[in-house]
């Protein structure tokens, strides 16, 4: 499921993070890096690497985090 952080300012510069709230549909790709879950799967199939490793090099969840939940649950999901 997608992962929204609501955040609240409190005055002018800084901004206090609250509780992530989980949305209806799970996320299928980072949107960031515009690469679908099931890419990094394949990948972690075929070329024996870490998520890490993967993460690393393609970007996948890296920037925002908020594909992380979802990305660990796809992949749990096929294992």
């Amino acid at each position: 499921m997608k992962t929204l952080f609501i955040i609240m300012f409190c005055g002018m510069s800084s901004a206090v993070l609250v509780e992530p709230v989980r949305c209806g549909r799970a996320m299928t790709c980072c949107e960031c890096s515009g690469i679908r879950f099931e890419e990094i799967a394949r990948r972690l199939r075929e070329e024996g690497k870490s998520l890490d490793t993967l993460q690393a090099e393609t970007g996948v969840g890296r920037l925002c985090t908020a594909c992380v939940p979802d990305l660990h649950e796809h992949l749990a999901a096929r294992r």
